[in-house]
């Protein structure tokens, strides 16, 4: 069956190119994650009206839905600098309508003729100083004109779609609020069933890049105040290492724990290894002060875990009501939180399925199709302009 996104644009004979620039980051996380997701969604819902490209080149289909499964940009971007991957220059103004769609930053602008690009939160306004000042400039100097540029401005949550309005005055019928999505592919919770017959120690899983705005400095407090936590959990802190003091700083009464190994730090998982430990944790811990969205949560929930998370900007959003939140500035109240998260696991032997309920109705697809009937009343103006 047609989907409506390729309904769309075979009533105007566009075609659809998809920007892949944010694919050829060796590690995916974040953007990159969501920018493969809508990619695979694309392949799935608009394949035969779809073209990808990097900057003025067009790379081949076959190259990016090799990326998708091995979930690394290492082969796409060494590919890319041999020349293998593309397939000639981007040329426009053939025949029908030309849509740039763009998971991030845009790196061209006003190029096609219609554009679309995924706002993901204005941290970097709201927030500059949980970013390192290079990161400000970058964003904020391509802020404005990506705006006014687009067409159409996807926001991955309300709360994004809000601070657009609040902030910057962009009118709400160029906004259309797209959740994230989440996938589980099934050889991974295979993998996790037999991981999970073996047994392991309990442990609480903290998610997320170790950077101020990440928030991982309250977990520390929390167990600095609260000791006898580690004596009935690991705390295993999963992410890359970020900036800042978050690299080093270490309350020295934790100092022994890491010592014994009841704080244990990962470094980056792959999407295989980040599910594996998501399933294995009686809980995750996600203290984020600020996001767009806030795809740990939903991850988290995907592999059946309980999640404790802050009550934050976008972060409600992600984890509705099968979440416990706490308030990002307070660890004794994410020890009241995490503590009542553990005693409704016990007690509520469906929370599991609850969890993987609730993310289940987050899909890349859903996603990529709410720009569907938008997508179509701009390619009808567009044509209704170029007949008069």
């Amino acid at each position: 069956m047609t989907s409506p996104l390729a309904a769309a644009l075979d009533a105007a004979g566009a075609t659809l190119y998809v920007d892949v620039s944010p694919l050829l980051e060796l590690q995916w996380t974040g953007i990159p994650v969501v920018a493969a997701g809508l990619a695979g969604a694309v392949l799935t819902q608009a394949r035969a009206r779809t073209r990808f490209f990097l900057g003025t080149d067009l790379v081949h289909t076959a190259a990016v839905a090799d990326a998708l499964a091995r979930g690394s940009g290492l082969a796409l971007a060494r590919e890319r600098a041999a020349g293998r991957v593309l397939d000639g220059r981007l040329q426009l103004g053939g025949v029908g309508p030309s849509v740039g769609f763009f998971p991030s930053v845009k790196p061209v602008r006003r190029m096609f003729d219609i554009e679309i690009s995924v706002f993901h939160d204005l941290s970097t306004l709201v927030l500059p100083q949980f970013h390192m000042p290079i990161n400000v400039d970058h964003h904020m100097d391509s802020l404005r004109d990506d705006l006014a540029s687009n067409d159409l401005t996807m926001c991955v949550s309300q709360a994004t779609a809000d601070d657009l309005r609040a902030y910057l005055g962009v009118p709400a019928a160029k906004l259309v609020v797209a959740h994230n999505g989440t996938y589980v592919r099934p050889e991974f919770a295979l993998d996790a069933a037999h991981a999970l017959a073996a047994g392991a120690e309990p442990y609480i899983l903290i998610l997320g890049t170790r950077e101020p705005r990440k928030n991982v400095m309250l977990v520390f407090d929390m167990l600095a105040r609260s000791p006898a936590l580690l004596e009935r959990h690991r705390f295993v802190f999963a992410g890359r290492m970020g900036w800042l003091e978050e690299q080093h700083r270490l309350p020295p009464a934790l100092e022994q724990a890491v010592e014994d190994g009841r704080i244990l730090f990962t470094g980056f998982l792959d999407e295989r290894a980040k599910f594996l430990a998501i399933a294995g944790a009686q809980a995750t811990i996600y203290p984020s002060i600020f996001e767009g969205f806030g795809l740990p949560v939903l991850e988290s929930l995907a592999a059946g875990t309980p999640c404790v998370a802050s009550w934050s900007s976008a972060i409600p959003e992600a984890g509705g009501d099968v979440c416990a939140y706490f308030d990002p500035l307070s660890a004794a109240d994410l020890e009241r939180a995490l503590g009542a998260m553990l005693a409704r696991r016990q007690a509520d032997l469906g929370l599991a399925d609850a969890c993987r309920a609730h993310a289940a109705r987050f899909t890349w697809d859903a996603m990529l199709g709410a720009i569907a009937s938008p997508l179509r009343k701009l390619l009808l103006a567009r044509a209704g302009a170029s007949t008069t």
